[in-house]
C-alpha cells in the first residue's frame, strides 16, 4: 500500500520535463560525437551509414536522368519510325487504289469492247457493268481524281443496253 502512495505523489510534469531534457542531452550528445569523429577523421557506424545512404541517393538519381535521356531518345525514335510507317501506309493505299481504279477502268473497256465485237449479255451483266462504274465514280470523285475517257465508253454500253432493251433481247 505503500508504493502506491508513493506513485501518487509522483510530480509528472516533472517527469515528462526531466525525460524531455534528457533526450535533448543524448541528442546534443550524439551531435558532439559526430562532430568529433568527422574531425578526427573517424568513422562511426551510423555516419557510415548516412554517406552511403547519400552515395545511394546520388546514385539514383543519376540513373534516373540516364533514364530519362533514353526514354527522349527512344519516343524521337518511335515518332520517327510511326511517321514512316504512316507515309509507308499511305503509299501502299494509294497503290492499291490506282490499282483498283485500273482494274474497274479496264472491266468497263473490255465490256464495252466486247459488246462492240458483237458479244451477247444479259441484263444481270450490264447491272454489274453499271454498279462498277458507280463504284468508279465514287471512289474517283472521293479522292479528288479525273474520270478519262469511261464517260463515253459508259454511254455506249448504256446505248447498247436500250438496243437491247428495245429488242427485246434482255
Amino acid at each position: 500500500m505503500g508504493d502506491l502512495k508513493v506513485l501518487t505523489t509522483i510530480d509528472y510534469s516533472s517527469l515528462v520535463f526531466e525525460v524531455f531534457t534528457i533526450l535533448v542531452g543524448l541528442k546534443a550528445a550524439v551531435a558532439l560525437l559526430e562532430w568529433a569523429a568527422d574531425k578526427l577523421g573517424i568513422e562511426i557506424k551510423w555516419t557510415r551509414r548516412q554517406r552511403e545512404e547519400h552515395a545511394l541517393l546520388i546514385k539514383t538519381s543519376q540513373d534516373l536522368k540516364e533514364l530519362q535521356e533514353k526514354l527522349n531518345q527512344y519516343t524521337e525514335h518511335s515518332d520517327t519510325r510511326d511517321s514512316e510507317i504512316c507515309q509507308d501506309i499511305q503509299k501502299l493505299t494509294d497503290m492499291f487504289l490506282d490499282k483498283e481504279i485500273e482494274d474497274w477502268r479496264w472491266k468497263i473497256l473490255d465490256f464495252s469492247s466486247a459488246l462492240s465485237n458483237g458479244r451477247c449479255y444479259n441484263r444481270e451483266s450490264f447491272d454489274h457493268i453499271f454498279r462498277t462504274y458507280d463504284t468508279y465514280e465514287k471512289v474517283l470523285k472521293a479522292n479528288g481524281l479525273d474520270n478519262g475517257l469511261i464517260e463515253e465508253t459508259i454511254k455506249y454500253v448504256g446505248k447498247k443496253y436500250q438496243e437491247y432493251m428495245d429488242e427485246g433481247r434482255i
